[in-house]
């Protein structure tokens, strides 16, 4: 399964939500799903505390391109915080605070 998200500005702030929900931005899901990020108006880095959800700890993106990551078999159980830091504004974005990948 593929999850879409999209990293944009709403109300004035940055924001990580559902492309087709705008209030959810933490994803449940399972090892082998997919999630896609799209920024959109700005590069930015994405920061990952736990390298065995994807493999690796960091990841640039620009602007308008897509991010798309699938869980690691590897990947422990767990609810992660992850960070996106919007170069364009020199901030990072908010999800339900941090944004959060759950995995089940």
């Amino acid at each position: 399964m593929e999850y879409r998200l999209v990293v944009k500005i709403i109300d004035d702030e940055w924001r990580v939500v559902f492309e087709d929900d705008e209030t959810k931005s933490d994803v449940t899901l399972r090892r082998g799903d997919r999630i896609r990020w799209v920024v959109e108006g700005s590069d930015a880095s994405f920061s990952f505390p736990e390298i065995q959800i994807f493999g690796l700890e960091t990841r640039d993106v620009k602007d308008g391109n897509p991010l798309v990551m699938a869980i690691s078999r590897n990947a422990p159980d767990g609810t992660y915080a992850y960070s996106v830091f919007v170069h364009e504004d020199m901030t990072y974005a908010r999800g339900q605070s941090p944004p959060r990948i759950i995995i089940r």
